[in-house]
């Protein structure tokens, strides 16, 4: 960029971009990008950027999606060397996506077994890789060179990799995004999907018995099937529920089943069975060398334990999250907030102790003589202190006023005042 080739600069930063789609750098190095001239092609560089060709297939889990089937396929078309829609419909879905030349059709009968149909459908793809893709996600009109770009560059890396792909979460009219989903593998690597609901990609040998590359990816869907509506309208909690319940049963030591049934429980207000369900998560997963989600069950139990108001047990669990990771934002934030509530009972604490000692000292009698000074200001400036604190500024305003007249002595009582009128002058300023 520096050296004015910006196609080819802008070209080696997609790829960066592309193999780190929550990097900092984007917004800054794309408006320098504008202002660069676009150069001379680099033959040397572009040799650097080459990936073998693989093909992609793309491939849909439906179930009565006439609504939405054509806008999904349509968003994959060019992406994808071939489409396979698991369809166990009984509307126009298997019809309208037929219409596409690149679409094979699937019919399964539905088993309440998400894996067992996606591992169906797995049986029936030609391509070296498949993206998996739900109706209700668009695939970003910018990431449909990506698709088979990233495929290219992972194709012979030594562990089976697993790509997560960048979810867009309309949810409330406001967009959350989301790198936890697993969905493009190669097909010859020994990888399938695991569970009823929920499914995760591992190896075939077994969900934790085999070390697979994961890895977060530049490849955009807008999606909307999170949106509180949406799960209603589908009652997709309670169908989650039921169908967890039917995975712990068959197999109670996976930590994943419990963690997810201790999410789902809490979304729809069972607290406590969401509570032990997340305690077991905990236990289980701490004995699963690759179970991958600790910082979930971690996340989880914190916040349960805040809404209790369990400061103590919820600053415990928030610090074994920073132990497995001390990099996660989330448990940052909360042992934020757990602090700041931890401060709040404090203050209290240290408010009702102040008022005590300036009352007690009328009434104490004692071999050890008391400090006078407490009950005549130094009690009081320390209640306009916590006001100040906790942002009170007209309350310590006035206790520093009175004390300020009886005591022209004290040190830095003008110090406060002028700093408080300082803080007044600011809020009063125009925005």
């Amino acid at each position: 960029m520096h050296q004015g080739y910006g196609l080819t600069a802008k070209r080696v930063f997609n790829r960066a971009w592309l193999l780190d789609p929550e990097a900092a750098w984007v917004k800054s190095v794309y408006e320098a990008l504008e202002q660069t001239p676009d150069g001379d092609e680099r033959v040397d560089i572009e040799g650097l950027l080459h990936v073998p060709r693989v093909t992609v297939a793309a491939a849909i889990l439906a179930r009565n999606e006439e609504q939405r089937i054509e806008k999904c396929i349509t968003a994959l078309y060019e992406a994808v060397d071939e489409i396979i829609l698991v369809d166990s419909s009984t509307d126009r879905t298997r019809e309208i996506a037929s219409k596409f030349s690149k679409v094979k059709v699937v019919s399964i009968e539905w088993r309440d077994h998400f894996a067992a149909a996606r591992n169906e459908g797995l049986n029936h793809i030609q391509s070296d890789w498949v993206l998996w893709v739900d109706t209700d996600e668009l695939l970003l009109e910018e990431d449909v060179c990506g698709v088979r770009e990233l495929a290219g560059i992972f194709h012979h890396h030594p562990i089976p990799p697993v790509l997560h792909i960048w979810h867009l979460n309309q949810i409330r009219g406001e967009v959350h995004h989301d790198f936890s989903q697993t969905r493009m593998f190669p097909m010859k690597r020994g990888l399938q999907f695991w569970g009823r609901i929920h499914e995760q990609i591992s190896s075939s040998l077994g969900m934790y018995d085999e070390e697979t590359y994961r890895r977060a990816v530049r490849i955009r869907f807008l999606h909307d099937g999170y949106d509180p509506s949406v799960i209603k309208k589908k009652n997709k909690l309670e169908r989650n529920l039921r169908l967890l319940k039917m995975m712990i049963e068959e197999d109670p030591n996976d930590p994943g089943n419990w963690l997810f049934f201790g999410r789902e429980s809490l979304l729809v207000g069972q607290e406590e069975q969401a509570f032990e369900a997340l305690l077991e998560a905990e236990r289980i997963g701490l004995q699963t060398p690759r179970f991958g989600r600790m910082l979930d069950v971690y996340k989880l139990l914190t916040q349960y334990y805040m809404s209790r108001k369990d400061w103590k047990q919820a600053e415990t669990t928030c610090l074994k999250a920073l132990e497995h990771n001390n990099q996660f934002p989330d448990a940052h934030f909360l042992l934020a907030q757990i602090r700041m509530k931890q401060a709040d009972e404090l203050y209290l604490q240290a408010d009702f102790h102040l008022k005590k000692a300036k009352t007690s000292i009328k009434e104490y009698r004692g071999s050890v003589s008391a400090d006078y000074q407490i009950g005549q200001w130094k009690a009081d400036l320390a209640v306009a202190d916590l006001a100040l604190r906790a942002g009170k500024l007209a309350e310590a305003r006035h206790i520093y006023q009175v004390h300020a007249k009886r005591y022209l002595n004290i040190e830095s009582l003008s110090q406060r005042l002028d700093m408080i009128e300082k803080q007044k002058q600011l809020l009063n300023r125009p925005m």
